[in-house]
Order: structure tokens, then sequence, then C-alpha cells
């Protein structure tokens, strides 16, 4: 069985939830608690293989900081949401969220988003990925298409040497370019001093799949 939990500050969406998976025979997905906020979860230190994480909470907290957290405990993040936020999408995702679930649709979907991301899977649809794509008040570093490739190798974890090796440049082109783009990134104030700030950048602007960087 696939254990799950719900964060979200509606009690009405948790209770729903519950009786959703309860109500839906076959599958291999089950709810094991909800909690209003993701301190309040994590202080129960429940055993679940998956977060169901809506991204706006009555504390006002940040979804980038919650879908850390939550990973950082050993659990997997699935936004779910009415997902009407493109802003708030890509904290959750540049946070490591495995992927967005809408509350709209059906819960045959939602069980098999949940299935996915537990195996881990990515699980963005092509809707919300032209949502983010298309969000004109979001702020481009407007990278050229090598600078792109080189962040996206070094942003999933290749160092310079194999990014140089990948892309049969010189090290110290690698690093020029490294360095480009992080001034680009401090051009529209959003700053990627460490390697983890760049590989969210790279996440918020689809330049790599929101997974966990290669160690």
């Amino acid at each position: 069985m696939i254990t799950t939990a719900v964060i979200d500050d509606h009690e009405a969406i948790r209770l729903g939830m519950s009786a959703a998976l309860q109500n839906h025979p076959g599958h291999q997905v089950t709810l094991v608690d909800g909690a209003g906020t993701v301190p309040e979860f994590l202080e129960r230190g429940v055993q679940a293989d998956v977060v169901l994480l809506d991204l706006q909470l009555d504390d006002g907290s940040d979804p980038l900081d919650n879908a850390e957290s939550l990973i950082d405990a050993g659990y997997k993040v699935l936004v779910y949401s009415i997902a009407d936020n493109v802003r708030l999408l890509r904290r959750a995702l540049a946070g490591g969220a495995a992927g967005v679930c809408r509350k709209a649709e059906p819960i045959a979907v939602t069980i098999s988003s949940i299935e996915a991301v537990a195996e881990g899977q990515v699980v963005i649809s092509q809707e919300i990925l032209a949502a983010i794509e298309g969000d004109s008040s979001y702020v481009a570093a407007n990278l050229g298409p090598r600078e792109r490739e080189v962040l996206a190798l070094y942003a999933a974890g290749f160092e310079v040497p194999e990014v140089a090796g990948r892309l049969t440049i010189t090290e110290n082109s690698v690093k020029e370019y490294l360095k480009r783009i992080r001034v680009k990134y401090t051009n529209v104030n959003r700053p990627a001093a460490s390697k983890l700030d760049l590989f969210r950048r790279a996440i918020e602007d689809g330049i790599v799949p929101p997974v966990e960087p290669r160690q």
C-alpha cells in the first residue's frame, strides 16, 4: 500500500479525500493522516510515502519552504491545489515537489498521480507546463541556448569537467558561462550564488525537470 497524507487548511478537503479514497476500490493508496500546516504535520512524525500539499495555507507559508521541509523529512511531495497561482506553483516545484494535481480532477487521476510520485516519477501535465511557460508576470533571465545547456547539466549534478566533456568545450568556457548565468539571474533579482540556487532557478525556468540533482 502507498500511504498518503494531506496538508490542507480546509478540513473538508482532508475529510473529502479520505472518503473519496475509501469509496474508490481497487487501488493501492490509503490516507493515513492530515493537517492544516506543515509544522503541525511534522510534529506528529506521521509515516507516509506521499504528502498531498496545498499551495496556499492559512499560515502564509512559502510553498518552496514547505516542500523542502517535507522532503528533508523523507516524504515525497505532490502539490494538490486548484493550481491557479503560477508563481506559487513555481515555488513548490523549485522546492522539490514531484508534481502537480488539480483538485478539480477526477479522483482516479489523483490516485494515478500519487502512485506515480511514490514510484519516483515526475507528474506535471502539459497544461501546467504551458501555464508556467506562459506566465508573462515572471521575469526570466533570458539565457542563451548554450547557457541553458550548461545550466541544465550543471544543475543536474554534473561537475565542470563533466559539463565541458559533454558539450565539447573547455572547462574555462564552462566557468565563464556559469559566471554569466549568475550575473543574468542577479540582474532580474533572482540571485543564484550556490549550485542549489542554480538548480532552483533552472527548475523555475523549465530548464531541467523538477527532480533531485545528482550527487
